[in-house]
């Protein structure tokens, strides 16, 4: 199987959480490794409290979108008061040949129940792209650095596909 993490991390947790990720895959198959990132970083909170609700206008630096030659996509999300990061919307937005193909989404999160209502946002995006099943997997922003436990959280989170 071959796997695509993409992730976006403004403060590095979602980072770590992905490169957790794709160490374990490494070592089952075939993984790529995708950063999402701005084309240009708006330090304007305004503008960044627009991209929020229309992530559509957010301008991402060039990025893989089709996934044609992959199984599994895996994202990195971080959550931001129940939404997701607008990079990660407008990623998912973009990306193409994902009818039939697996996902797994790590919600990074400070409060259970925003990360829950992200997940119910995201869920529906990927089915209505086509993706045939998703997993959902929540870690709480301190735990990101404990290895056991995201090693415990990848290896179910891979056995439910």
């Amino acid at each position: 199987m071959k796997s695509l993490v993409a992730y976006y991390s403004r403060y590095g947790n979602t980072a770590r959480v992905a490169d957790a990720l794709i160490d374990s895959l490494r070592n089952k198959g075939s993984a790529d490794l995708l950063q999402i990132e701005y084309q240009k970083r708006d330090q304007n909170l305004l503008n960044r409290a627009f991209f929020r609700f229309f992530p559509m206008f957010v301008k991402l630096a060039p990025i893989k979108s089709d996934l044609k030659d992959y199984d599994l996509l895996c994202v990195g999300i971080p959550v931001w008061g129940g939404r997701p990061s607008a990079p990660v919307t407008k990623y998912l937005l973009l990306t193409k040949n994902v009818i039939g193909k697996k996902a797994v989404c790590f919600y990074i999160y400070g409060f259970k129940e925003s990360a829950v209502r992200c997940s119910k946002y995201i869920n529906s995006l990927l089915k209505k792209k086509g993706f045939s099943k998703v997993v959902n997997v929540f870690v709480h922003w301190d735990v990101v650095g404990n290895e056991v436990f995201l090693g415990k959280e990848i290896t179910e989170a891979m056995a439910k596909l």
